[in-house]
């Protein structure tokens, strides 16, 4: 399944430069992982969620539900990256007496 076809079933769009890849990890376990391009043969993992299979769903319905999980993961993550660098400004010593 290519990225478009992902995305036509109703996984998220990402960002140019980034990949979903759906991975097995045992016998009975898929992995969905969110990964950033790193040159030609390397990658650096962004966010990953296992697939839940449920009776209810079909085994795309599943994928694409993961792939979903994965992406809300990455943006909580990007935006606690935010909040970090944000608080940066207030590092540093001080004063009690208010900088005099």
């Amino acid at each position: 399944m290519s990225m478009a076809e992902l995305v036509a079933a109703g996984a998220p769009e990402l960002h140019a430069g980034y990949f979903y890849r759906i991975r097995e990890t045992s016998i009975s376990n898929l992995k969905v992982e969110i990964r950033q391009q790193k040159g030609r043969w390397r990658s650096r993992l962004v966010a990953d969620t296992y697939v839940i299979h449920k009776t209810t769903e079909s085994a795309e319905e599943s994928v694409i539900s993961a792939c979903v999980r994965a992406f809300e993961r990455w943006q909580a993550a990007a935006g606690e990256g935010m909040a970090y660098r944000a608080a940066l400004k207030f590092t540093g010593d001080h004063d009690p007496r208010g900088g005099r």
